[in-house]
């Protein structure tokens, strides 16, 4: 018999979903961290309050086609504390593309697996038919994003806002 044993998994993307690196002086949005002497990472407005809401629902993924390292920097400056990192290099890459999957492992222990990315055309056909996706608007280094509030209200997160 198998039998799922975990409520929910969350699987955050993090460029154009929680950051924007940006090889411009400056943009509106809060400085991250310099990731080089050109590449600046700007924290997108919410990503905060959708991590810590994220972590009150079920467990958190980071799965993103970025590099491990930078990856796992902003793990740690947005304390998201994921249960797994996966990286550029566990995409599978097809004719130049990078695409995400999800192990087969988690659609076994997880009911529920919610995928937050603004690129859902980068993910398999699999995690398309037995994942919920919430699809924030691209950020791209504005202060006054409000891409993630639409996020938070989604279904998934209004008993929780509710109880606050």
């Amino acid at each position: 018999m198998d039998k799922k044993i975990k409520s929910t998994l969350i699987i955050l993307d993090l460029d154009h979903t929680l950051i924007y690196g940006s090889y411009a002086q400056q943009e509106s949005a809060k400085w991250l961290f310099d990731y080089s002497q050109y590449l600046k990472v700007y924290e997108r407005p919410h990503a905060r309050k959708l991590i810590g809401q994220c972590r009150r629902i079920g467990d958190i993924m980071v799965h993103t086609t970025a590099k491990r390292d930078y990856a796992r920097r902003i793990c740690e400056l947005l304390d998201i504390q994921p249960i797994d990192l996966k990286s550029r290099k566990d995409c599978q890459r097809n004719t130049g593309k990078y695409r995400k999957t999800v192990a087969d492992s988690y659609y076994k222990i997880y009911q529920t697996i919610i995928i937050i990315d603004d690129s859902p055309h980068v993910w398999d056909s699999k995690a398309h038919d037995h994942c919920i996706f919430l699809i924030p608007s691209e950020f791209r280094g504005d202060y006054d994003d409000y891409g993630l509030l639409k996020i938070l209200k989604e279904n998934v997160f209004k008993p929780i806002l509710s109880s606050n």
